[in-house]
């Protein structure tokens, strides 16, 4: 079977958390004799890689390998809204009138649409290049973004496709501020698509409530755990004097950090000795920091800002307690990279994973006395650190990426036949 996978970023170049659900998924596939994947990703750096794919331009083809990946220029990035959209337009044309090379300079500006939702369909107009030279079955597509794009090839082709659903305007916005024209393209590729993948039951639900999909249409396949190197140690001389708490994501409304900031504050009463990392960078990133000066705890909060992989290896084998207080986190693949590294974590109930996760410690997001309970308990009592350090491992290292891998494959299985069925 031939899989033609569209989606916006592949690791090292990715933004966020859909970019290393696509490495593991199509690294799982590439271990299969009976799929082909061809990913096709927006414009990147000419020196992309990956351990288990080359990265190529669009019009090349990887030889001997299960995996193609192309890229086709774009801006598009994960999580992207439209301020942010034209952020990056600004700094792309700044860049360009300085004379970097961060982007191709030949025509460079006739790529790129005004606004994020033009740039959307432009990227669409693109992949419909792919439909006269390349070979697939069945389309599958991550996030909207790319819906446009899927739509557009099964109308020329009449191949079924597959959207994969990781997170929503729902989740994005917490219910407030909901983009009209975002909302109309993911509710359009939801019901166009012949199949829908959802990452948690929570999205499930959503996807149910909020976008009419009928639920017979929806399979919900949980992500699995992050390859993390576990022989790399990192030692940090904050630890001889200080615990730590880490946050790692983007900062924003979604992600909970200003919970994650008075919860702190509470610890900080109890204990002299913890230090709070705040791994990332996002819109709400200035607010943070003003709340922690105004809460008097400056000097227990260290700031990092964006963070790559290696980054995110020292922080987890650093960190004494991580804690995702998400508000609304389809899933959230953070707590398995802390949990390979035999790192505690502290989960919102208000997350995807926490419906797979069995040794974490759960809290509702909003319950910042409870989740200071919880970090205090975690700092405080040796016992239980070191039950869940080790149990914690033990399950994140068991949910491997071949069980999700194969539920696509069924996925890709079911819609086949529609196809075939259609044209009789």
């Amino acid at each position: 079977m031939k899989v033609l996978m569209l989606g916006w970023e592949f690791p090292p170049f990715f933004a966020g958390g859909v970019g290393v659900v696509c490495y593991e998924l199509t690294k799982a596939f590439s271990k299969r004799n009976d799929i082909q994947v061809t990913y096709v990703m927006p414009y990147g750096p000419k020196n992309l890689y990956s351990k288990h794919v080359r990265l190529l331009a669009a019009d090349n083809l990887i030889p001997n390998s299960k995996i193609n990946i192309k890229k086709i220029p774009s801006l598009l990035s994960a999580y992207m809204g439209p301020e942010d959209y034209n952020m990056s337009l600004r700094q792309l044309q700044l860049s360009h009138k300085e004379g970097e090379e961060n982007f191709e300079k030949d025509n460079t500006f006739k790529l790129y649409g005004s606004n994020l939702i033009q740039e959307v369909y432009r990227f669409a107009e693109k992949l419909k290049l792919l439909a006269s030279y390349e070979d697939f079955d069945v389309i599958h597509a991550h996030d909207w973004t790319t819906f446009p794009a899927a739509i557009a090839l099964k109308e020329l082709t009449g191949k079924p496709f597959v959207v994969h659903v990781h997170i929503t305007e729902f989740n994005k916005s917490g219910g407030q501020g909901v983009n009209p024209q975002i909302y109309a393209i993911e509710k359009e590729g939801m019901q166009k698509a012949d199949a829908v993948i959802v990452v948690s039951n929570l999205i499930k639900n959503i996807c149910i409530e909020k976008y009419g999909i009928n639920p017979n249409k929806i399979k919900v396949i949980h992500n699995a755990n992050v390859e993390m190197n576990n022989n790399l140690k990192h030692n940090s001389e904050i630890k001889k004097y200080h615990k730590i708490v880490l946050f790692a994501g983007r900062v924003t409304l979604q992600k909970g950090p200003d919970y994650f900031v008075e919860a702190a504050k509470k610890v900080c009463e109890y204990r002299d000795d913890v230090k709070f990392v705040m791994a990332g960078s996002g819109d709400m990133l200035n607010r943070i920091i003003d709340r922690v000066v105004q809460l008097g705890i400056a000097d227990k909060f260290i700031f990092h800002g964006f963070y790559n992989r290696e980054d995110a290896e020292k922080f987890f084998s650093m960190a004494d307690v991580f804690v995702m207080p998400s508000v609304s986190e389809p899933f959230g693949v953070v707590p398995l990279e802390a949990m390979m590294k035999k790192t505690p974590t502290i989960v919102s109930k208000q997350s995807g994973v926490s419906e797979v996760l069995n040794h974490t410690l759960k809290v509702d997001f909003w319950d910042i006395d409870e989740m200071a309970n919880k970090i205090l308990a975690l700092l405080n009592y040796s016992p239980l650190h070191s039950e869940l350090s080790e149990r914690g491992y033990d399950e994140a290292r068991s949910l491997t990426w071949d069980v999700p891998a194969q539920k696509c494959i069924d996925v890709y299985n079911s819609v086949l036949p529609l196809v075939v069925n259609a044209r009789q």
